[in-house]
């Protein structure tokens, strides 16, 4: 990839994986130090996965594009933990909605 002048964009990668994590922990933290329900927890939480399958699209673009035009491939995820995590969004969203509806009936 050096030769084509591509990279695989790691920075970005470690940066998103850590605010996941950070965003994650925060909501945690906030949990113990404040008074909020269970319902508000769980939905900054589901709202963090929820954001997670664009933040890994975003995150892996570049590197995709760097293989894709350093080897003439693809470059989409092949990974099978890139649908895991799809599949978990996307679930995320469904259960952040029920949550929702229920917080306001």
């Amino acid at each position: 990839m050096d030769r084509a002048n591509e990279s695989l964009a790691a920075p970005v990668v470690l940066i998103w994986a850590t605010t996941g994590a950070l965003l994650a922990a925060a909501v945690l933290i906030a949990a113990f130090r404040h008074p909020i329900s269970g319902k508000t927890a769980a939905s900054l939480d589901l709202s963090v996965l929820v954001l997670a399958a664009p933040a890994f699209w975003m995150a892996s673009f570049p590197a995709g594009m760097g293989l894709a035009d350093a080897f003439a491939i693809s470059g989409g995820d092949h990974a099978p933990g890139g649908r895991v995590l799809y599949a978990v969004s996307a679930a995320s969203l469904v259960a952040l909605i029920a949550v929702a509806a229920r917080r306001n009936r």
